[in-house]
């Protein structure tokens, strides 16, 4: 019986993880498997709906060319940063 309640408590370790964020900052949160089991419900919305939200701003996001290069720009930025701190 010990067993299982061990096995159980070495599932639900909580992984901090350095991230970076956009400007080159470390940031220390949990693994996204951490807080994935750890997140609410926030919407109350049908799968269908949901989908259906997701392709009309996929294509609003394909309409904004200029959000995307500053959002390019953003990223190599960041990934430069990143490669600096040497992760």
């Amino acid at each position: 019986m010990n067993t299982i309640i061990e096995n159980n408590e070495s599932d639900l370790e909580e992984k901090i993880v350095t991230s970076f964020d956009s400007t080159g900052g470390r940031v220390k949160k949990k693994d996204a498997d951490t807080r994935k089991r750890q997140a609410n419900q926030n919407s109350s919305l049908s799968k269908a709906d949901r989908k259906k939200i997701a392709r009309k701003a996929a294509k609003t996001k394909k309409r904004d060319v200029a959000g995307q290069r500053k959002t390019q720009k953003k990223r190599k930025k960041a990934l430069k940063k990143r490669d600096q701190a040497g992760y």
